[in-house]
């Protein structure tokens, strides 16, 4: 029983937690946001919103909230739009990498052009998914905002 105790304490609390209603309220409203607000914005509302109902809640701040949304959520919901969030960052990395300016030149990376137009594709690609067919969601449970 201690093993069980001393693993519960190292572990995100929405994953130990796992079932309980406060944790499966949690993991809805991630769900139903995930596509209208800031990654750090829920993590944030999580945390308070944990710390306000369980005061002693172990491991409930800020980033551990972060890290359980976009490293332990296995929703497709959830994932696409991490996915999504990460590849529109790198679209933006590459699209201010395209034009070079060496002492006074002026070019065109062509590799970064092309990668960055690859990227778009992928982004176009993962705007167009429908979530409610993929692995084991069931959108019929999930509440209507």
């Amino acid at each position: 029983m201690g093993a069980i105790c001393a693993s519960r304490h190292s572990m995100c609390w929405l994953c130990t937690y796992q079932g309980e209603k406060i944790s499966s309220t949690l993991n809805e409203f991630v769900i139903q946001n995930i596509g209208f607000m800031d990654l750090t914005c829920i993590a944030q509302q999580l945390s308070d919103g944990l710390l306000l109902h369980q005061p002693d809640a172990q491991q409930a701040d800020t980033n551990t909230m972060l890290l359980h949304i976009t490293e332990h959520m296995l929703h497709p919901r959830v994932r696409i739009a991490v996915l999504l969030r990460q590849l529109l960052n790198l679209s933006s990395l590459l699209q201010n990498n395209i034009v070079v300016h060496d002492n006074g030149i002026t070019t065109v990376d062509k590799s970064n052009a092309e990668l960055y137009l690859k990227v778009i594709g992928q982004i176009m690609t993962m705007y167009k998914a429908d979530t409610q067919g993929m692995l084991f969601v069931d959108e019929a449970g999930l509440k209507k905002p």
